[in-house]
């Protein structure tokens, strides 16, 4: 055998070394993106149990989100800021649960799930108010999510 055959062998050996180390390199790529969808699914959702966890633990903010969420008309000064910011919060995670739907990082059950959640949040008086309030300060697709 002569060298130009060897180094022929020797090149095509090492392309398909190259190749095996691409597709080894894909799927952990590919595993590496699904950890981190789920991470952020799980962050997201821990944000807004915390949200929860706030109003369950605190009979004040308790309070302020129910009279806020039945009458916010009547409420004045810190009390109605106070559920104003509290509710902004609550549709900033409901936003960013729709942001991850539309780009597939959540399925489809797990965000309908939280879509019930919302529908029954966003029928009260106070977030009806808010979301008139406060409408222009979302993202475009969540505007007209919500406005459906």
């Amino acid at each position: 055998m002569d060298w130009v055959v060897i180094s022929a062998v020797a090149e095509a050996t090492a392309a398909f070394g190259v190749i095996g180390s691409l597709i080894f390199v894909g799927y952990q790529v590919k595993q590496n993106s699904a950890g981190l969808r789920y991470a952020a699914v799980q962050t997201q959702l821990s944000s807004t149990q915390d949200l929860a966890g706030e109003l369950a633990l605190s009979s004040e903010v308790a309070e302020i989100y129910q009279q806020g969420t039945y009458d916010i008309e009547n409420m004045e000064g810190t009390s109605r800021v106070r559920f104003l910011i509290l509710g902004s919060r609550m549709l900033r995670s409901f936003q960013s649960v729709h942001w991850m739907w539309q780009r597939g990082v959540l399925d489809d059950g797990l965000f309908r799930s939280q879509s019930v959640l919302l529908e029954d949040i966003v029928a009260y008086p106070g977030y009806q108010y808010l979301w008139k309030l406060r409408r222009h300060q979302y993202d475009t697709d969540f505007q007209h999510y919500m406005d459906k």
